[in-house]
């Protein structure tokens, strides 16, 4: 005997929480949900590579680039190693930060949450600013070492990738999506 048969009225009753008929999620969701975790692969990666180049590098070349001339003047070698050390270690926090928000927003995402999609939208306009004009205006591509030039393509992609994402998240059919998730799950 069917569900609806038991029924006073012979149909089917109201459940909030049914799923059956919402349709079929739109590809822009779909990528929305997955391009973020090769945005986190780049993002690791840049940084490893990144990393590497901090730690291969000569510290006193690599802060006569970083600073102006007058502040070079004055520093010992101990005061180029403890700087040195705490590039390091922002470094390698700043990349275990992001990891951590990269998953966050991607598990959110994986969720249909109306919160990742809005997070992961403001770290994408955040990432675009920063690493879009810093690659712009910053880099000088004629005087990059290998790994640096590799690490600035990665970025580049990272980039790239990143707009791609937030036209994905900001499409309609996303936002529908994300909003009718949102009404089920309340």
């Amino acid at each position: 005997m069917s569900e609806a048969s038991e029924n006073k009225y012979g149909t089917t009753p109201y459940s909030a929480i049914d799923r059956s008929d919402i349709g079929e999620e739109p590809r822009s969701s779909k990528l929305t949900k997955t391009l973020i975790w090769p945005l986190l692969g780049l993002n690791v990666l840049t940084t490893v590579l990144g990393f590497i180049h901090l730690q291969t590098v000569d510290t006193v070349e690599y802060y006569n680039q970083a600073l102006p001339p007058e502040q070079m003047q004055g520093m010992t070698p101990e005061m180029l190693e403890s700087m040195h050390t705490w590039t390091s270690m922002s470094f390698i926090g700043v990349g275990a930060l992001s990891v951590i928000l990269f998953v966050i927003v991607g598990l959110g995402l994986r969720a249909t949450k109306t919160w990742a999609r809005f997070l992961g939208l403001v770290f994408a306009i955040l990432f675009i600013l920063s690493e879009g004009l810093s690659l712009l205006f910053t880099v000088n591509y004629g005087e990059l070492a290998t790994i640096e030039l590799l690490a600035a393509v990665l970025s580049w992609v990272a980039v790239l990738l990143t707009i791609w994402w937030i036209v994905q998240a900001m499409n309609k059919q996303t936002a529908r999506w994300f909003g009718m998730h949102r009404r089920l799950q309340n």
